[in-house]
């Protein structure tokens, strides 16, 4: 009996290990990005290094491992963009600076110029992707394809929003958050729909530890 139990404690244990990862740079990196946006949502610095230490992880593997070639380049894409967003912080946040180093939203000019700049860059994005699919035999043909563009490219725009601590950003999340869910469902991996459904509600959590610092900073 005493055997049976522990057969079948492990074998429920297996879908567990399959949902963190089969492997343990698999699990580092899964850890480390929540951690990393934990910690950005807590406007702690070191929620950076610990992005590009996922980003690092994960182009290793899907080069590797998972031959996901287009995945691995937008991996690398992300280490100097932490690097960048690490920098900025460290800079904007120093001691020798006059102004407090806080979240605060973009004037209504500069939010109509970044949406439309986006929609423009998904639109961009989405017609290159599917010319250097017809002309390169690698490249897969795109499915999904305006609603994967948009992820993309805003999820770029977000992480430079972030390096300026503008609000906005957690809006661009919000929405690369929801897409993701919907795409990794649909695309039958459910263990990705889970991790972006664990990424909305750090966005949701992050937006409020921002907009409660904002707010005690303009009271004191």
């Amino acid at each position: 009996m005493e055997n049976n139990l522990i057969s079948n404690l492990f074998s429920g244990a297996i879908p567990w290990l399959q949902l963190l990862g089969t492997t343990p740079l698999e699990i580092i990196a899964t850890l480390s990005a929540v951690m990393g946006v934990i910690l950005i949502a807590r406007q702690n610095i070191l929620g950076w290094p610990l992005g590009i230490l996922w980003a690092v992880i994960s182009a290793w593997l899907a080069f590797t491992q998972w031959q996901l070639v287009s995945d691995g380049i937008l991996y690398l894409a992300y280490i100097p963009i932490q690097l960048y967003c690490w920098s900025i912080w460290l800079r904007s946040g120093g001691v020798q600076q006059d102004q407090p180093f806080i979240p605060t939203w973009m004037p209504r000019q500069k939010q109509c110029f970044i949406t439309i700049a986006a929609l423009v860059a998904i639109a961009a994005w989405a017609v290159g992707i599917s010319g250097l699919a017809a002309k390169v035999s690698w490249v897969p043909e795109p499915t999904l394809l305006w609603r994967d563009s948009t992820t993309t490219v805003l999820n770029f725009f977000a992480q430079f929003l972030q390096a300026r601590k503008r609000m906005e950003n957690w809006l661009f999340w919000l929405i690369v958050n929801l897409l993701g869910i919907h795409i990794y469902w649909v695309k039958g991996a459910p263990i990705y729909s889970i991790q972006y459904a664990i990424f909305l509600g750090l966005g949701i959590y992050g937006w409020v530890q921002w907009h409660h610092s904002s707010r005690q900073q303009k009271q004191l």
